[in-house]
């Protein structure tokens, strides 16, 4: 118990002196917030910018930690480490303590809380073991049958199928998604080694193609020996595919069935399964297809390997995808089957030679009478089944300019990735009056009471922009690749339930973020990529069906890039999604 008395942050933070404060948020950041908010900062105001700013995460900041340490009086130094008030804290323990990983494992972070009178939530997340080999459960009734029940059961279903009889398992789909089901489910029984489903983002492909699976696992067991590979470009893809396995195999599995997320398991820890799921990101498998122990289990995986699922299949024909794909197919038994929801036509080449690898066999959006839909009319379709918002657009013209080589727009006209240069975008994350437009839009979005997310250019242009708003009293979070697990998970309720209006987000797109509440969406990041532009407007496109809004308000920069090529603009690639078009 300590004897001392607590101390109070904000105070201790303030009587580190602005030279120290202007050191642990930067001077260029601190003279930016200057311009923007059109505020002379003081010591007072920065004190409060970094608690409010970081919240329970302060002391992760380790330049801020090691200062705040530094200025503790003796006797607090003494109780951080020895627990009592009363022993010398020398020069170099003193660092050693600053220097200390930010976990909980020392007794001395406890301290630094305790110090400050704040509460466990201040610490260090609790590690939590990944688990990356798992066993399916499921809740379904699983019925033991002998050979006759089992013959009695086939002439059953073959005379409910011939009469048109059978029970038909919706797996929680809409109609619309069923009947890519069961196209799909049609495509593997005609052997049809080869197939893309096309969906638009937020509508739901990666439920369906894990429904359509798990409905032929259901009629043949497959899964009891061999694999279902899914592919996918992130960990938090992974995840999200993992998550959904495991809620569908709760409700349709057939028994305990393994899976993997591929990291760094051992060869006997692969070579003893006779069948599962295996999740794994395109970079792993290239990784191991290039190394003796990684190629030995994946030419295990490849034994077994009967579906192969591969997200964001647009990226498929590059030949490092097309090479680690071939790894661990095998002829006429493996099959493809790739996921897509970027718009078609978006190079007419790219596209050719995407439809050639997939034998042309495309499974899309089709209307209640399953005609194949074209062109906007899925977005449409989908936006009157409540199934997507409608995005009214508001696109703000900025003064920033930027001029692009000719070797440079070759590059962006040839690619799917991202054209634009780390460089140019993080001087458009460091422009003081792009920054000002920025700000202006979000007081109104503030104003006007909206649940906004926002897509900053870095994590440095994230910082900023959250810094601005909390010195002009908006109620606002941001969350990035660095945000702790339960921090996160706070602000997204928070999020829901409008105690907090806006969210800044870098590094957390599409991909485990999940905000259906969300009523406006701000991309103060440029792309020439499809792929980033359609994670960062899907966040709003998912409809009241999905637990979504009918609309969703989306706000573009529009930045003068010249020479950036007509079909390069994402903002007009996408126009399809799009009900109200206006610009200032």
């Amino acid at each position: 118990m300590m004897e001392l008395e607590k101390l109070n942050l904000e105070n201790h933070l303030i009587k580190m002196g602005m030279p120290v404060l202007q050191d642990i948020i930067g001077k260029e950041e601190l003279e930016a917030i200057s311009l923007i908010t059109n505020k002379n900062i003081n010591e007072v105001m920065i004190a409060e910018l970094l608690i409010k700013s970081n919240g329970d995460d302060i002391f992760s900041d380790s330049l801020l930690r090691g200062y705040v340490i530094n200025f503790l009086p003796e006797e607090y130094k003494s109780y951080l480490e020895y627990g009592n008030s009363n022993k010398k804290i020398t020069q170099t323990l003193e660092k050693t303590i600053i220097n200390r990983a930010w976990n909980r494992n020392f007794h001395s972070h406890y301290r630094l809380i305790e110090i400050f009178g704040l509460s466990n939530e201040y610490l260090p997340d609790e590690v939590d073991e990944e688990e990356n080999n798992i066993i399916l459960k499921t809740e379904r009734k699983i019925e033991k049958l002998n050979f006759f029940s089992e013959i009695i059961n086939k002439i059953i279903y073959f005379f409910k199928s011939l009469f048109g009889k059978n029970e038909i398992e919706t797996f929680g789909l809409e109609n619309f998604q069923i009947r890519i089901k069961n196209k799909l489910i049609n495509s593997i029984k005609n052997n049809n080694f080869k197939a893309i489903v096309h969906m638009p983002t937020g509508s739901g492909k990666t439920k369906t193609t894990i429904a359509s699976l798990l409905q032929h696992n259901l009629k043949t067991q497959f899964l009891n020996q061999n694999f279902i590979i899914w592919l996918a470009h992130s960990d938090e893809l992974c995840d999200q595919a993992k998550d959904s396995f495991e809620e569908l195999w709760r409700l349709y599995g057939t028994g305990d069935m393994p899976l993997i997320r591929l990291k760094d398991q051992k060869l006997n820890e692969i070579s003893i399964l006779s069948g599962g799921i295996i999740i794994c990101t395109y970079s792993k498998l290239h990784r191991m297809r290039v190394n003796m122990n990684g190629a030995k289990i994946l030419e295990t995986i490849r034994n077994k390997s009967m579906f192969i699922v591969a997200d964001e299949a647009h990226m498929v024909p590059a030949l490092t995808f097309t090479e680690s794909i071939e790894f661990i197919s095998k002829l006429d038994f493996t099959f493809l089957i790739g996921l897509s929801a970027t718009p078609g036509g978006y190079y007419v080449d790219q596209t050719e030679k995407l439809s050639n690898y997939f034998l042309k066999n495309k499974i899309t959006i089709t209307d209640d009478n399953d005609k194949e839909l074209e062109g906007d009319e899925p977005i449409n379709f989908l936006q009157k089944q409540g199934v997507l918002s409608y995005i009214k657009t508001h696109q703000v013209k900025t003064d920033f300019n930027f001029e692009f080589t000719p070797e440079e727009q070759e590059r962006i006209l040839n690619s799917f990735e991202e054209g634009l240069s780390p460089e140019l975008i993080k001087k458009m994350g460091e422009d003081v009056e792009r920054n000002i437009c920025i700000f202006g839009e979000l007081s109104n979005l503030y104003e006007q009471n909206l649940s906004t997310i926002v897509f900053a250019c870095s994590l440095k242009h994230t910082k900023l922009l959250h810094k601005i708003c909390i010195l002009s009293g908006m109620k606002v979070a941001k969350i990035d690749d660095k945000t702790s697990s339960q921090n996160r998970k706070k602000i997204v309720q928070n999020f829901k339930n409008k105690e907090i209006k806006i969210i800044f987000n870098y590094g957390v797109l599409s991909t485990g973020f999940d905000a259906p509440g969300t009523e406006a969406i701000m991309i103060a990041r440029p792309t020439t990529s499809p792929v980033i532009y359609s994670q960062m407007l899907g966040r709003g496109l998912r409809g009241p069906k999905f637990g979504g809004k009918t609309e969703c308000l989306l706000i573009d920069l529009k930045d003068n890039l010249l020479g950036l090529p007509d079909e390069k603009t994402c903002f007009t690639l996408f126009d399809n999604y799009y009900k109200i078009e206006k610009s200032i």
